[in-house]
């Protein structure tokens, strides 16, 4: 949910000129848990982490087309999003992220960008092997980033986002 929010927020720049988590620490949607001398960051505050990649970014659009999530909602059909996220250019490089909200499947994207040419590209992952998954003192490193690979060919880039995933790529363009 934080990776979406904050996506839209990247993808509306004229606005939304700040925007600014308001309770940081033992809270609903917390950035950390603290207690006493036991601390650990959540996966809210390493989606916070991957998106600070956008700070002093040109925002760029960015198009997603992916196929719909088809779920049941207390016993009615419902429909979300497939494949959704926000793009920012710095000078030659393109930071990418985006939600993979399907809790079981992955999706394989190609990225491609207008006028420009992809010459190599990493990835760094946030997602966990359940979804009920979350970091506590005992397991702090429960749900944390992890590097992946980006495929770069003719000047494109593929990548597989896990199912239940924030990601972000950075891109550099030829």
């Amino acid at each position: 949910f934080s990776g979406m929010t904050l996506d839209t927020f990247n993808r509306h720049p004229d606005k939304v000129g700040i925007g600014c988590c308001a309770q940081l620490i033992n809270c609903l949607n917390s950035l950390y848990l603290a207690h006493e001398d036991r601390f650990c960051v959540t996966p809210v505050g390493y989606t916070f982490a991957l998106y600070a990649a956008h700070q002093s970014g040109q925002a760029v659009r960015a198009d997603f087309s992916a196929p719909s999530i088809h779920y049941d909602r207390d016993g009615n059909p419902a429909s979300f999003w497939g494949l959704q996220g926000s793009a920012s250019l710095h000078d030659k490089q393109l930071v990418v992220t985006a939600v993979n909200p399907s809790v079981k499947d992955a999706l394989e994207a190609q990225i491609a960008v207008r006028g420009a040419r992809i010459s190599s590209g990493e990835a760094s992952v946030l997602t966990g092997s359940d979804i009920h998954a979350r970091n506590t003192f005992e397991q702090r490193q429960s749900v944390v980033p992890k590097p992946s690979q980006v495929r770069v060919d003719n000047g494109s880039a593929v990548f597989r986002f896990p199912a239940a995933s924030v990601a972000k790529l950075t891109l550099q363009l030829a």
